[in-house]
């Protein structure tokens, strides 16, 4: 039944978004098609056309490519307890990321029918090495054993497909009520972020055997997407559906945005969306009602910027009630030498209760990397990538960023304190720990960008396990094992043309 409902749903929206479409193609074409009949016909007439009659524009292609390359190195993973899901425990794991991803964009503005847009994007991806720390993204590398030669293990995994192909209308200046492009209408592959992104930014899973990539995640584009934006100043409306890859779980989504934008002061929103379908129970039916804001508020201090989010998820069946939010704050000191950004952010997911028969466990769903940078929303390049994901977490976050007097160059050095938010059900196999400290992490982040399209960054991470985080791991193995820092050391170049 489930599965005929999402089926019907999916038709729906094809169809729906098909019509539109042709309907828009038509119409523009038509508008074209008349215009140059107009022009024709003058000049076999030996007319002079009328200097206001629109010239028929043709569409702009805009080419570019993407790459990106990292080189991993992680120590006393899972604090020493070692790599899970894997057939041995190797405590130091490596690996090697690459991925390529050409793209192709389209702008057709059209006089008196608003402008045609699309993209197209494909992604091809390579990882060789140990993996990552829960044996997700394992490939081909050698495994050595005491008085034993290397044995070869895995394969090299490699993987090219299609992350976005979309289509687009904006209205230009052609609805008057609106402001100009205030209607913006789109479908198929494509992004989409609502609000900072700490619930919906990432359709596309890739942490798995199949495609085989873990810390670049170069596909984020949502599988199939109905988009429907209206801008009226100071209002902002998002309508939007969803469904993300099969990796996700097929989560079919469909909800709204409503968002007050003031040019100087910022925005502040209210959201609501839910899960009509997926292929996992507890978020079958789920709603997901939410508050973000973010900007400049203090008009007499625009250097200070807060942010702030708080989102609700609710089910029937199973019964789930789960939170999540947090409250950042961001200054940026431009008459200090090397120019500081300090900032501090507090955010909260719920945990479970053990005493409860209800589900207080916050679903991270389908968050990931934003335009933000680290710290967005994998909390600690140690704890937040390798360690766990946004539930039954919180955690104070103080970074600093600055930009040396070498051109190019800028750093960042990022402080998180984990604690559990509810010790009960801490341990990987769900049960208690002793503790709701989990974990303390230092990273710093050099970064040197010659110009805007290559980015060189270092990176170092190191974590400190709590008592809590130390009893985390007590399961399969003993607490001794899992008692020592976790580092990691990486070297990433990314490319954009």
């Amino acid at each position: 039944m489930r599965m005929y409902f999402r089926g019907k749903s999916v038709v729906r929206l094809l169809s729906c978004w098909f019509v539109l479409s042709v309907t828009l193609i038509i119409g523009g074409t038509s508008a074209a098609n008349a215009a140059e009949n107009e022009v024709t016909g003058a000049a076999k007439a030996g007319k002079t056309v009328d200097s206001a009659t629109p010239a028929i524009g043709k569409p702009k292609f805009d080419f570019g490519l993407s790459a990106g390359f990292s080189v991993i190195s992680l120590r006393d993973t899972h604090f020493g307890l070692g790599q899970l899901d894997v057939t041995y425990f190797p405590k130091d794991i490596s690996r090697t990321e690459l991925y390529l991803a050409p793209r192709a964009n389209m702008v057709w503005e059209i006089p008196e029918s608003g402008t045609l847009y699309g993209g197209l994007r494909g992604v091809g991806s390579f990882t060789n090495g140990d993996g990552d720390s829960w044996g997700l993204t394992a490939g081909e590398h050698y495994y050595y054993e005491k008085n034993a030669p290397p044995a070869l293990v895995g394969e090299s995994m490699q993987h090219i497909d299609i992350d976005s192909a979309y289509l687009g209308w904006k209205s230009g200046k052609e609805i008057s009520l609106l402001d100009q492009d205030g209607l913006d209408i789109s479908f198929g592959r494509q992004n989409f972020q609502l609000g900072d992104g700490m619930v919906l930014i990432d359709g596309n899973d890739e942490a798995n055997q199949h495609k085989g990539i873990y810390w670049l995640d170069p596909r984020q584009a949502w599988k199939l997407t109905g988009l429907v934006r209206i801008k009226k100043e100071p209002y902002n409306i998002e309508l939007f559906s969803l469904l993300t890859d099969k990796d996700a779980y097929s989560d079919l989504i469909a909800g709204g945005n409503f968002e007050l934008v003031d040019k100087k002061l910022g925005k502040v929103g209210i959201s609501y969306f839910n899960i009509v379908d997926s292929d996992l129970a507890s978020r079958d039916g789920m709603s997901v009602y939410g508050l973000h804001a973010r900007g400049n508020p203090v008009p007499s201090l625009p250097i200070l910027e807060l942010g702030g989010e708080i989102d609700l998820q609710k089910n029937s069946s199973p019964d789930l009630e789960a939170y999540a939010y947090f409250l950042e704050a961001k200054l940026f000191i431009p008459f200090l030498p090397w120019y500081p950004t300090i900032g501090y952010r507090y955010s909260s997911f719920s945990g479970d209760k053990n005493s409860t028969d209800k589900n207080e466990g916050w679903d991270y769903l389908h968050n990931g990397s934003t335009s933000s940078g680290f710290g967005y929303w994998y909390q600690g390049i140690v704890v937040g990538t390798y360690e766990t994901r946004l539930t039954n977490l919180n955690t104070h976050f103080v970074n600093l960023t600055i930009v040396p007097p070498i051109k190019g160059s800028w750093a960042k050095i990022l402080y998180y304190d984990h604690r559990f938010a509810d010790k009960s059900t801490a341990k990987i196999d769900g049960s208690e720990v002793s503790s709701n400290r989990f974990a303390t992490e230092w990273d710093v982040v050099l970064g040197f960008s010659p110009t805007k399209k290559v980015d060189y960054m270092l990176i170092y991470g190191d974590a400190t396990p709590g008592q809590g985080g130390k009893d985390r791991y007590s399961f399969p193995a003993p607490a001794s094992s899992s008692n020592k820092n976790a580092s990691l050391l990486q070297f990433t170049v990314m490319v954009h043309f």
